[in-house]
């Protein structure tokens, strides 16, 4: 993983929490990176975390599509790894 560029993606997280984060900051482990939107500002579902691994971010810049059509499923699926890679939750 070291020698290896990705981008990570934390999806709905509360606006106020994120609002000083900078391209290029460093988090050391275990740091606060945001906490998460209320349902009123996640499209009323509850309150969670989106983590994505995406390889090549392409031309997208701010966000990146967390969903995608049946067509496009297996390009997402070879660039967004499966996050567990990096998380290791035991289920």
């Amino acid at each position: 993983i070291e020698s290896h560029t990705f981008y990570t993606l934390y999806g709905h997280l509360s606006a106020a929490s994120i609002e000083n984060i900078e391209i290029g900051m460093i988090y050391k482990k275990g740091a606060l990176l945001g906490t998460l939107g209320s349902s009123a500002e996640n499209g009323n579902y509850a309150p969670h975390l989106h983590f994505q691994i995406i390889d090549n971010i392409a031309t997208n810049f701010g966000d990146y599509p967390g969903v995608c059509s049946e067509a496009d499923l297996q390009f997402y699926l070879k660039n967004c790894p499966d996050p567990n890679l990096l998380l290791k939750i035991q289920f």
